[in-house]
């Protein structure tokens, strides 16, 4: 055990532990190696000195000074607390609480160790740990508010609930006659103890609270949101009535205000029921409305998140593509969706209904577009004929992506057509009008105003927009012609043109008409990042990355730092993507990788907020914070990139297992490293040096001097032009091109990235046929079988869900159960799964691999018989159907010879299924030419490579 320092010596240490907090480093290992001539083994000086070190880039001297420092005075509580500080800065969390309890066991009620502990177990989700944690820290210092706050969200967190409201009371009670509680903090902790009774089930309570304290809460927009989402639960409408009318008079603009208030009315419970009560416990999406999913998770937990985090299982469906004219579209969300279809009565009553709202605020669009949600036939074209008047009459750029969501309705898109046609028609008379109103009479009456020229500009572009959504491309450029002929200077027309280019499947002019864009407002954003995604789709990366600088703080910058510094994944992603088209896989893995050090790094910055938001008290926002975080990794940006980054991968380990040339090391230009052994300038192209004479050894050797000290050069001077330009040091990447990441081991990273997958996002389809396509090739029977129940279920337990048969059948005939799997295993557990998976709960467990093969092949019967007969089958199932029947052993070539390609077709669809047919049968197969011909019927603009 290290001396106790002299008086003289501890103000100097003082001045070290000062020195480290106002980030001072330099002067605090100054002021350390003064104590340490004088004492060269006291403990808490070299530890010290070691975490002021490790802020000055000198971690391994770090780490020895503080081991030294411990082995020196093992009782320390201050050299045990700095060790786990040390391991915090590395992120080395579980090293971190272990130090940190240490230190607890020779200072057991030091404020900032438990601290410290306890933001730690929290960001580690130990909420068990946390809570007693907090729990100790009150009963040292019970006069400090911030530790009755902290506790009780830790009961809150370990589902305590009574116990985390009851401390809440127990914190008012003692702090209420103390001045320093500001208005806002109370009214944050009056709004979080309802929140916490609500979650609990305690409706009632929850209420009761918000009443009795309504006048000292300052956020009334959550005020009101909470009475009328409670009295709702409760079944007390006229309440909930009340309050939604309130917030609709507050924004009349939020569509889930007004929503909310129609729910709330008794009339209208047959379509659109007000909002159940959350169940707790296991989720039935049986009894869950079909209205809740038009309502956020904010207003209702059941409702839809903000867009791309997963939705709730009951929000999923199997098959959410529709036919919309020629052309296949995925259902959108935020299409309205009631639970029956409403008679004539109900749709007047909706339509009185908004236009009462209306009358009291005539200004709001949202009470304006709401109704046509609900209505139909002759009724939704008078009503949708008064809004396209005022909004086409006043130029809006954006009407038809605000009409859009009514195509999903049957009949709706022929109505939009009949009146866009319409007022093209009667805009081009002699007298320009819309023509008569729904129901009026032909003729235009005799003090009739002429529109403003502008009117048909809009309208044959709103006209354009409709025939590309209908898939009528043709159409939609004549229309867009026309219209860039009446105002040639409109950007926005050659955005249009530009977009049906894209969706008739030539990029190639869809980027020429991007840049035209992007040219004729060169200050404007959101033109750029258009025209650097169109760039990025033909694989122009550099062109790409040049114009996605133009708006980065650096433009002379040559690099693309910047646009991972403000954390950019859209354009990482559309990167990544055209390098993996290119065959550039290290490159492409690179920003792969970038995108899910974005997703660490936003995990790590939670740390920051754990004693920031106890101290501002914004409790509410701290818990859905945690929320977040933990479902973090579900997000759509992640799970783009893992799903990309994984296809990687496999390809490589396959190539690698096949002996295909060059991929154990590579070519360069086929996006490999290079290969292992080749040294060039006349040495040996061998990868073993033992086999190299003396003299080719000595030149290989120099060989590799030079070329490390050409990089060390290089990087040396880009730091220093660097410095030079913007005054400060920049980080040099040693990697620009992922070389190193194509030399980790292929199968382990895919692993690592499918068990992330898993873990968060369960519930997307893409993660379960990616887990399976990992395992299988690790011979890892459970995981696969794991992933095939996961995917039965979330294809509604059908054995025939596209995305299901193909694995599945690959499971029954190519994985080798009873070599790869123990015998016991394999009865007790594999073929009683797959029993349930091809006939449902309840059947009979096969008895031997045999009968599971024998059920397995009926359907693939019937799903060879769909592809052969079935008229509005879709390409996607075509593909997972042909790779089915590969899996089978069945001979495809003779059923795509019946196959005939019909029924509305998709274009990416279209592109994954002729690369399909051109790798396993080649351009010159009949089933190729078929398909290429349909998809030219459909897609006569559509450039096949």
């Amino acid at each position: 055990m290290s001396q106790q320092l002299p008086a003289k010596d501890q103000a100097v240490f003082r001045s070290i532990v000062k020195f480290y907090e106002t980030k001072q480093y330099k002067k605090g290992v100054k002021a350390a190696d003064a104590i340490l001539k004088k004492h060269p083994e006291h403990g808490e000086t070299l530890c010290m000195k070691g975490l002021t070190v490790s802020y000055l880039d000198r971690k391994e001297e770090a780490y020895e000074l503080v081991r030294k420092g411990v082995k020196c005075d093992l009782k320390s509580h201050v050299c045990w607390h700095v060790f786990g500080l040390l391991y915090r800065q590395d992120r080395d969390y579980h090293e971190a609480v272990k130090c940190y309890r240490q230190a607890l066991r020779f200072d057991p009620e030091n404020i900032q160790i438990l601290r410290d502990l306890s933001l730690l177990q929290i960001h580690r989700r130990d909420v068990t740990g946390f809570a007693e944690t907090r729990r100790k820290l009150l009963q040292v210092k019970p006069n400090n508010r911030l530790n009755w706050v902290g506790y009780a969200i830790a009961e809150h967190l370990c589902k305590s609930y009574e116990f985390a409201w009851t401390c809440i009371d127990n914190y008012e009670n003692s702090f209420k006659e103390q001045d320093q509680v500001s208005n806002y903090e109370n009214s944050e902790l009056h709004l979080y103890k309802a929140s916490i009774m609500e979650e609990a089930g305690k409706f009632e309570e929850a209420l009761a609270c918000l009443k009795q304290n309504e006048s000292q809460i300052v956020d009334k927009l959550s005020l009101w949101e909470a009475k009328g989402r409670i009295s709702m639960f409760l079944g007390r409408q006229e309440e909930a009535q009340e309050q939604f009318k309130k917030l609709v008079k507050i924004n009349p603009e939020h569509q889930v205000y007004a929503l909310a208030y129609m729910a709330s009315q008794s009339e209208f419970a047959s379509f659109w029921p007000p909002l159940p009560a959350p169940q707790n416990g296991e989720e039935n999406p049986a009894a869950v409305p079909k209205s809740v999913l038009s309502f956020p998770n904010t207003l209702h937990p059941q409702g839809m998140p903000v867009f791309g985090w997963l939705p709730p299982r009951h929000a999923l469906k199997p098959q959410r593509r529709l036919v919309i004219g020629r052309k296949q579209h995925k259902r959108r969300i935020d299409t309205l969706e009631t639970e029956v279809p409403l008679n004539d009565e109900q749709q007047e009553a909706v339509v009185k209904l908004f236009e009462e709202l209306r009358e009291e605020f005539p200004k709001s669009d949202s009470l304006k577009r709401l109704p046509l949600f609900f209505i139909t036939g002759q009724l939704f074209k008078a009503k949708l004929d008064e809004y396209l008047r005022n909004r086409l009459r006043k130029g809006v750029p954006s009407l038809f992506r605000t009409i859009r969501s009514y195509y999903f309705s049957p009949e709706k898109p022929e109505l939009v057509q009949e009146l866009l046609l319409q007022y093209v028609k009667c805009l081009k008379e002699d007298i320009s009008w819309f023509g008569p109103p729904v129901g009026g009479t032909a003729e235009p009456p005799k003090m009739c105003d002429e529109e403003p020229p502008t009117a048909l500009l809009f309208t044959l572009m709103t006209l354009a927009e409709h025939f590309d959504f209908m898939g009528e491309t043709h159409k939609a450029l004549e229309h867009v012609d026309e219209a860039i002929a009446h105002t040639p200077t409109l950007v926005e027309l050659y955005a249009c043109k530009a977009r049906i280019f894209k969706h008739a499947g030539d990029l190639e002019k869809s980027a020429k008409c991007y840049e035209e864009v992007r040219e004729m407002d060169l200050a404007d954003r959101y033109l750029n990042t258009q025209c650097v995604r169109a760039m990025l789709r033909v694989d122009d990366t550099q062109g790409g990355m040049e114009k996605a600088l133009l708006f980065s703080k650096e433009p002379d910058s040559h690099e693309a730092a910047n646009l991972h510094d403000m954390q950019c994944m859209w354009y990482e992603s559309a990167v990544g993507r055209s390098y993996y088209r290119q065959k550039k896989y290290g490159k492409a893995l690179k920003q792969f990788h970038e995108t899910f050090k974005h997703f660490s790094d936003i995990a790590e910055d939670q740390f920051d907020f754990h004693n920031y938001c106890l101290r501002k008290t914004t409790l509410k926002a701290y818990v859905a914070m945690l929320r977040m975080q933990e479902r973090l990794y579900s997000h759509k940006f992640y799970r783009r990139a893992a799903k990309d980054a994984v296809k990687i991968y496999l390809e490589l380990y396959d190539a690698k297992v096949a002996g295909v040339d060059g991929v154990a090391g590579g070519d360069k230009a086929d996006g490999y490293p290079q290969a292992a052994g080749w040294a060039g300038d006349g040495v040996a192209k061998t990868g073993n040096e033992d086999e190299l004479s003396a003299e080719e050894k000595k030149k290989l050797k120099h060989k590799k001097k030079r070329e490390a000290q050409k990089q060390e050069q290089k990087a040396t001077t880009t730091a220093q032009n660097a410095t030079a330009t913007t005054g400060k040091p920049k980080k040099v990447d040693d990697d620009p091109d992922g070389e190193k990441l194509l030399q980790q081991d292929f199968m382990e990273q895919a692993s690592k990235i499918v068990r992330t997958m898993v873990t968060f996002s369960g519930l997307d389809s893409a993660t379960h046929v990616m887990t399976y396509e990992v395992f299988s090739r690790q011979k890892k029977v459970l995981h696969c079988l794991q992933a095939l129940r996961q995917l039965w279920e979330l294809g509604g337990e059908d054995k025939f869900y596209y995305k299901l048969v193909a694995p599945l059948t690959h499971f029954c005939f190519v994985m080798d159960l009873e070599k790869d799997v123990p015998e016991q295993i394999c009865k007790e557990v594999v073929l009683p799964e797959i029993a349930v998976i091809l006939g449902g709960e309840g059947a009979t467990p096969f008895t031997s691999v045999t009968q599971m093969r024998e059920a397995a092949s009926k359907v693939v019967d019937q799903v060879e018989a769909r592809i052969k007969g079935a008229s509005d089958i879709f390409l996607v199932e075509v593909l997972y159907g042909l790779k089915c029947l590969k899996a089978a052993g069945r001979d495809r070539a003779a059923l795509l010879e019946a196959w005939k390609p019909q029924g509305v077709m998709c274009l990416k669809e279209s592109r994954k299924l002729l690369a399909y047919l051109e790798k396993e049968f080649g351009k010159d197969s009949p089933a190729w030419t078929k398909l290429q011909k349909r998809c030219t019927e459909f897609f006569p603009l559509m450039v096949i490579s």
